[in-house]
């Protein structure tokens, strides 16, 4: 029975200390519990092979070592076998070798090259074969030979991939073992040392750290998977997201290091390179398929039905918003279920509170996709749900353009999330053009668009007129954009007067506090009327909120008593019949969770159809409190009605940054009409000031 060294010197100790500890055995010989796992399973092998019996360990650490094994072996080291520098291997190691060397095959592999390399006997390896024929059976692969080909395993590449990484990682446990990968797999040691290197910069760069066990086999699995893709042996299965689509997070900038001077990948093999890197496990049940697509899109309705309930609104085209978001969700999939982070400054320094109060409505809806994925959605990503809900309420609005209006494309080829975010920056810095759609710079060039110009994050090829623009945008340049584009599309003409030309007359004739509040304000005053979302004022919570649509309940009361208190001002002064308290009443007999904003402030409304004949909004601090479905306790409640569901949508964002803002506890601790009054007025100074 021939042993490596080690194997063979703890082999010795079990036999002649039988009642050694496992923990005994890994402090004497410092091994990790892996490397005695595989010693003893290499003990065991060549036991079978000399046909006795096996070391069996129990649970509490002990060994149990058949008598045969103890009186053919004990006290002799010498009838142990010869400990030679030349590494003798087990059968299964054998057989292991050979697949790790059919699998990183860079040229034609015969009969004769296994027993050159392994310098055994013709029958030892046609044995050998014939155990590797079983194991790749067990992966739903087959050993195959033929004289043109030479020796290779057919099936399926995702197949092939999954056992290569489980080859390296039981090899690797071998003494010796990555040696041994790197000479039977023909691999340069510079080139491991290079990719260990970008691997440890990617721990550094994610504040991660990855086990000795994967940091020592993932720069080799890296290397004969970029090998293999490299030779045409690609994944069959699809991600359905290109490559860049995961450009908004951290982990892919980390990743993209590691791989970024590998020509001959294509965009599939990149996504699952960079997932094998980024996750411990890879299997094809965690691919975006046909049938968990289906899935994600019945959790999105739900999103988009809830979404409706909690705003009182109806959103017209629902399928083309759910296309739109099916296109966001594919890369937006992996970022979520492999925990990806994007990068969330590009979002918070874009907020506005109109974007953040539906952020909140949209988080509200979240429910049916954190059930699809089984765990929280992070706010990054329903920031940008809400930034397609958002949009897709704009274009929903009948607004109609004059008929000269300029037009124009946005090319960014950068992620889905960024890309809607400088769709975003765009419209709002340049309300007088028409943004037609965003796209890609392939998808540009394969697409002859009738527009006046185009916005694009990278140069572009065209006659037409391009500005080549960041996809992030400081103040600063967004405001130098502006002027560029005005002059350069003569949009505007140099005796109208502009923001740009009344702030430079300003400038000269007074100090100017704060520069850029003061030229965003001078900018809407310049927005067109028919490219605001309304076309009249919005009214706000301190105009509607006044007089007899404040109440403080100090004693007890039910929630069917404070729905009538709320709603008698509102049927006094027609906006509701007395059917919209009753259909209330009906629809909620007890205070519904998902109407509670932010878990503080309950907003009780429904369909205009109830008996909604205006818009209106009446407030009761409840002092005592009004306990929901789910059994907490709210204190502010605002009754809604609204026979127009665009002309509310204002007062719920507002809603939903009172509920969030400290003027609530204020609000809840006022003792009479004034102080509620002062409180609301308070914040709606803080509120209109900061859009």
């Amino acid at each position: 029975m021939n042993l490596e060294e080690r194997t063979n010197q703890i082999f010795v100790e079990l036999v002649n200390n039988p009642q050694i500890t496992s923990k005994a055995l890994c402090e004497k010989f410092d091994l990790t519990r892996g490397q005695l796992n595989y010693a003893l399973k290499k003990i065991n092998d060549s036991l079978l092979d000399e046909n006795l019996g096996e070391i069996k360990r129990t649970k509490n650490g002990h060994f149990l070592i058949a008598n045969e094994i103890l009186s053919t072996y004990k006290g002799g080291d010498d009838q142990l076998g010869v400990s030679t520098e030349s590494y003798v291997f087990s059968g299964k190691e054998r057989a292991a070798i050979i697949e790790l060397m059919l699998l990183s095959k860079e040229d034609y592999l015969s009969l004769n090259h296994f027993i050159d390399e392994l310098k055994v006997s013709r029958n030892t390896v046609l044995r050998d074969l014939k155990e590797v024929d079983h194991e790749l059976q067990q992966n739903e692969l087959s050993l195959k030979y033929t004289r043109l080909k030479g020796y290779f395993i057919q099936g399926d590449e995702w197949n092939k991939r999954n056992l290569l990484s489980d080859l390296l990682d039981n090899l690797a446990m071998m003494h010796n073992g990555v040696n041994f990968i790197i000479h039977f797999a023909n691999i340069d040691p510079k080139q491991i040392e290079a990719f260990r290197t970008r691997v440890e910069l990617v721990e550094e760069e994610l504040e991660v750290q990855f086990t000795d066990e994967r940091l020592k086999t993932l720069p080799l699995l890296i290397i004969l998977m970029i090998r293999r893709a490299q030779k045409g042996k690609l994944i069959s299965y699809s991600f359905k997201i290109n490559y860049r689509e995961l450009a908004d997070t951290k982990e892919y900038l980390a990743a993209d290091r590691v791989i970024w001077d590998v020509d001959g990948l294509s965009e599939n093999e990149r996504v699952y390179l960079t997932m094998l890197l980024l996750t411990t496990n890879l299997s094809r049940g965690d691919i975006l398929s046909v049938k968990e697509l289906t899935k994600m899109k019945e959790a999105l309705e739900k999103v988009i039905a809830n979404f409706e309930r909690i705003a009182g609104v109806t959103l017209e085209d629902k399928e083309k918003l759910l296309d739109r978001l099916l296109v966001h969700m594919r890369p937006a999939y992996y970022r979520i279920k492999y925990h990806l982070n994007l990068q969330t400054r590009f979002y918070q320094e874009n907020k506005d509170a109109n974007l953040f109060s539906l952020f909140y409505l949209v988080k509200e809806a979240s429910g049916p996709l954190e059930t699809y994925f089984e765990q929280p959605i992070p706010d990054a990503e329903l920031f940008f749900i809400s930034l397609f809900i958002g949009s897709h309420i704009v274009e929903s609005s009948e607004i109609v353009h004059p008929e000269n209006r300029k037009r124009a494309v946005i090319v960014c080829p950068n992620g889905i999330s960024i890309a809607a975010l400088l769709e975003n920056t765009l419209r709002n810095l340049l309300p007088e053009i028409d943004f037609v759609t965003t796209m890609s710079a392939r998808e540009f060039y394969r697409t002859n668009y009738d527009v006046d110009f185009i916005f694009s994050a990278v140069p572009l090829k065209t006659e037409k007129k391009v500005f080549v623009v960041d996809s992030f945008l400081p103040e600063k340049e967004k405001r130098q954009l502006r002027e560029r584009v005005l002059r350069a599309t003569a949009i505007i003409q140099t005796e109208i007067v502009t923001p740009e030309k009344i702030l430079t007359v300003v400038k000269k004739h007074a100090e100017i506090l704060d520069e850029t509040s003061l030229y965003e304000e001078l900018l809407g005053l310049f927005v067109p009327k028919e490219s605001r979302i309304l076309e009249k004022k919005r009214p706000h919570l301190v105009d509607l909120l006044k007089g007899e649509m404040l109440q403080i309940f100090e004693e007890e009361v039910s929630w069917s008593e404070v729905l009538t208190a709320l709603g008698e001002p509102l049927e006094r002064q027609k906006i509701i019949t007395p059917e919209y308290i009753k259909a209330l009443k009906k629809e909620m007999p007890i205070l519904p969770a998902y109407t509670v904003l932010r878990h503080k402030i309950a907003l009780p409304h429904t369909v205009k159809e109830a008996g909604a004949i205006g818009v209106g909004i009446s407030l009761g601090i409840v002092k005592k409190g009004i306990v929901t479905e789910d059994g907490k306790k709210i204190h502010t409640v605002i009754l809604l009605a609204s026979n127009d569901k665009e002309e509310h949508l204002d007062l719920i964002f507002e809603m939903m940054s009172l509920a969030g803002a400290d003027q609530l506890a204020r609000l809840e601790k006022a003792t009479t009409k004034e102080e509620v009054r002062e409180t609301l007025i308070d914040f709606n100074d803080e509120y209109w000031r900061a859009k």
